[in-house]
């Protein structure tokens, strides 16, 4: 007989209701970060059809396209470096895989290889990378890494723009990094050895890059390098010199920090460059700080007339903010107010048209670590959330640590050059371990704890034999938030959440959180957008003629540096001119984005120039020009006779064939005298390999002139050795002299 079994109705609706209920409880569920383009959960992200999973703490696999292995098993011993655990597999993970990385990069002289791709070391590199997270897990091979970059007892600027510095003039980032390894490790021969090398590329630096009249350091952007890619065409690396950028003005702010603070472990007298940092912050925040944006602008630049370009410059932002050159409210400001967009911060704002990705169009990932450590600093959890969730995202999902990737849709294909493991790629990965979640902050006299845990990454957070000069610590912290409730240090309660540098052997820390963080926060989160491109300017028959461009609505004049009038036409009719005057011209695409000043045009009277030929006054000269050398014109003088006495713009039309325009390190630099006065250094980029019929402009000087005889002499002194130290050549064919009124 057969037996009927009647289930209650009940129960066929609560199985079901179970079983969501036991999904949704699954700890790999929940959404740690979500938007339209991704989401990032505990073991994975996921971005459309693309899916990267951590399986566990050492194995991701992805199914991106274009990878050269759909996934990453650990391979490499890492028993040396701090161990990281978390409640997020995909953050142990991640972790793991950037220290792998970091492994990899040590080269057979156990120096840090710059990527996959770029062998050697590079000081920028290095320098950024030791600052984010190199210090902590291997000072070591950051020392040897650093003093690679030292020749002469100073800090070598790698190959660049115009042949290096002083074009570029970002070299001193290394004393940052130097500090950072001091404080880590609390070695006093190095902390002696590094104040050597700092100081004497800092009276370099003071005597060639900075601006006693600005308060200002020229020379190129830090880091965005390459010429097109982020500044407008018609500069040249003369410009470049003479201009003053955001991210290089933080680099030299920081540099003299370090510099006094390493004078007075060592006794030293350091009230100049106590002096001259003060003077900078301020300089730098009148002048850069663009108060209707509530950010700083990305460089001064021009020729007679310093413009603010007002593209915001993310690393720029970020070193303004985690070095106190920007005050505490602007630093709030700054991370709320900068633009960002949905794969992560830009490396500047707007971008330029017809100019490929790399700076230009691109997120680099150590410039987002920057970003991020600087939000963190401000308590922005929205731009915490936003900026980690990026650097996920790529990590998981490229199965490395990439140079660069795409604003427009987060891919690493696209752009003119990419590497995988990339070093400051995989260091601004460690930093969101360390300077974030774990929020290790070191000083002099201790390393003190600031965590800051946005809610998404709550549970329990931990470190294994971190290194802290003579002591090993083992660190936990349970929770979220952004401040510390509990703080104990081997069982034992402390107000202050620090480990002073003198402890010594094994110790445990035990930090609890808050688990309260503010939610107020706010981020510009803004759709990619391109600038209008720059216009050329010309001065025909007392007209002002430039040229019509795409999605111009209406033109900016600008006389002086002074906003003139605005129009819909492509020309100023009646320009008639009586002193010398300075025009540009910019223009404005109706919603807001406005394009580069145009090259500036000076018009003047052809009665207030002059040209002098250099060749008359070299008696031994058989050429139309003069050939200057460490050898050959090391001292060469001339004199002018002035009719008027007033104000005058003096440069060289010279000749540099030694390099390219865009690399190398051979640009030529002297000191430049005005009636027995030291007016200040003469920069002449390199201008083209072998290519010594290639003539520009030297960068000029503002002098006053007497109307007598005036006395003019240009020197090669100690200070104007350039990196190639051996080729400091040029040619000069001409004088010329401009009245400026």
């Amino acid at each position: 007989m057969k037996k009927w079994f009647f289930i209650s109705p009940l129960i066929i609706l609560t199985i079901p209701l179970l079983t969501i209920l036991l999904n949704r409880c699954n700890p790999d569920d929940y959404t740690m970060y979500q938007s339209a383009e991704f989401s990032v959960f505990p073991n994975r992200i996921e971005q459309g059809e693309f899916t990267a999973i951590a399986h566990n703490n050492s194995h991701i696999s992805s199914n991106y396209p274009g990878l050269n292995n759909k996934e990453w098993k650990l391979e490499a011993k890492l028993s040396h470096y701090p161990k990281y655990q978390s409640n997020q597999v995909l953050l142990d993970a991640i972790y793991q895989l950037s220290l792998e990385e970091i492994q990899k990069n040590i080269a057979p002289d156990s120096t840090f290889n710059t990527g996959e791709k770029w062998a050697g070391v590079w000081t920028r590199d290095i320098s950024y990378s030791v600052i984010l997270a190199l210090a902590i897990a291997d000072p070591e091979i950051s020392k040897k890494s650093l003093l690679k970059k030292v020749k002469h007892g100073k800090i070598v600027q790698d190959t660049g723009t115009g042949g290096a510095w002083p074009v570029s003039s970002d070299r001193m980032i290394w004393s940052t990094a130097a500090w950072e390894i001091y404080k880590s490790t609390g070695d006093m021969e190095w902390l002696r050895k590094a104040y050597f090398i700092i100081k004497n590329s800092t009276e370099d630096d003071l005597n060639v890059v900075w601006d006693y009249q600005k308060y200002l350091f020229k020379g190129e952007s830090s880091f965005l390098d390459w010429r097109e890619q982020s500044y407008p065409k018609w500069m040249e690396p003369a410009d470049i010199f003479s201009s003053y950028s955001l991210g290089t003005q933080a680099v030299h702010y920081e540099s003299l920090q370090v510099l006094m603070k390493m004078g007075g472990i060592l006794g030293k007298d350091v009230q100049k460059y106590q002096d001259i940092s003060e003077a900078l912050k301020n300089s730098t925040n009148e002048k850069l700080w663009l108060p209707e944006k509530k950010y700083f602008g990305q460089y001064l630049y021009g020729r007679k007339n310093q413009m603010l370009s007002d593209k915001s410059e993310t690393l720029g932002e970020a070193l303004m903010v985690l070095w106190d050159v920007a005050e505490d409210e602007k630093q709030k400001e700054i991370i709320s107010h900068t633009p960002v967009t949905k794969f992560g911060a830009p490396c500047f704002y707007p971008q330029i048209p017809n100019v490929p990705a790399y700076h230009n169009q691109a997120i680099w990932p150590f410039v987002q670590a920057y970003w991020n450590w600087a939000s963190s600093k401000t308590n922005n959890v929205k731009s915490v959330e936003l900026g980690i969730a990026s650097m996920l995202r790529a990590s998981a999902l490229f199965l490395t640590n990439k140079e660069n990737l795409l604003i427009e849709n987060g891919d690493f294909k696209g752009t003119e050059t990419n590497s995988d493991r990339q070093l400051w790629s995989a260091a601004g990965s460690l930093s969101t371990f360390y300077r974030i979640l774990m929020g290790m902050n070191y000083t002099a006299d201790y390393l003190e704890f600031k965590p800051f845990i946005p809610r998404e990454y709550k549970g329990k957070q931990s470190i294994k034999g971190l290194r802290y000069q003579n002591a090993i610590l083992d660190i936990d912290i349970y929770g979220f938030g952004d401040k510390i409730s509990h703080y104990s240090l081997d069982g034992k309660y402390y107000q202050r959440p620090i480990v002073p540098k003198e402890m010594e052997g094994k110790h445990k820390i035990e930090i609890r959180m808050n688990n309260h963080i503010l939610t107020k926060s706010k981020i510009n989160l803004v759709d990619n957008k391109v600038t209008p491109e720059t216009t050329s300017l010309r001065f025909v028959d007392n007209q002002l003629i430039w040229d019509q461009k795409e999605n111009a609505d209406h033109y900016h004049i600008y006389r002086n540096g002074e906003l003139l009038l605005e129009t819909e036409d492509n020309y100023m009719s009646e320009v008639h001119i009586t002193d010398p005057t300075e025009f540009q011209i910019q223009i404005d695409d109706k919603f807001g984005n406005v394009s580069f000043f145009s090259e500036p045009l000076y018009v003047y009277d052809s009665n207030n120039e002059r040209f002098l030929e250099a060749e008359h006054f070299d008696p031994y000269a058989k050429t139309s020009y003069v050939e200057l050398s460490k050898k050959q014109n090391r001292e060469f003088y001339f004199n002018i006779r002035i009719p008027n006495e007033g104000n005058y713009y003096i440069d060289f039309l010279y000749a540099n064939g030694n390099g390219p325009i865009n690399t190398d390190n051979k640009c030529a630099i002297r000191s430049f005298w005005v009636n027995n006065s030291y007016t200040g250094s003469l920069v002449f980029p390199q201008r083209g390999e072998n290519n010594w019929e290639n003539y520009g402009y030297s960068n000029s000087f503002f002098v006053k002139l007497t109307n007598r005889n005036n006395f003019f002499k240009i020197s090669f002194e100690e200070f104007n050795k350039n990196m190639n130290q051996e080729i400091n050549s040029l040619r000069i064919d001409k004088i010329r002299i401009i009245r400026a009124k």
